[in-house]
């Protein structure tokens, strides 16, 4: 993927950029468990907002001692 990328959250339909993987989402902190959950419910990216409600256990399964990804 070249450049951003206009896209509309899966969950709560508002747009944002993606500029690809390592980006913002690269940083939030996943845990597979959470990139599991998300890859079950979703076809594509979430929001900033989103995700980031996924990697505090708001949205999803709760966080656990697991490594998360993008640290």
């Amino acid at each position: 993927m070249r450049g951003p990328v206009a896209k509309t959250c899966e969950h709560c339909r508002q747009p944002f950029e993606c500029v690809g993987y390592q980006c913002w989402c690269g940083k939030i902190g996943i845990t597979e468990q959470q990139m599991d959950w998300i890859a079950a419910r979703f076809k594509d990216c979430l929001c900033p907002v989103c995700l980031q409600q996924v990697a505090d256990g708001v949205l999803g399964p709760q966080p656990s001692n697991e490594t998360p990804h993008g640290t």
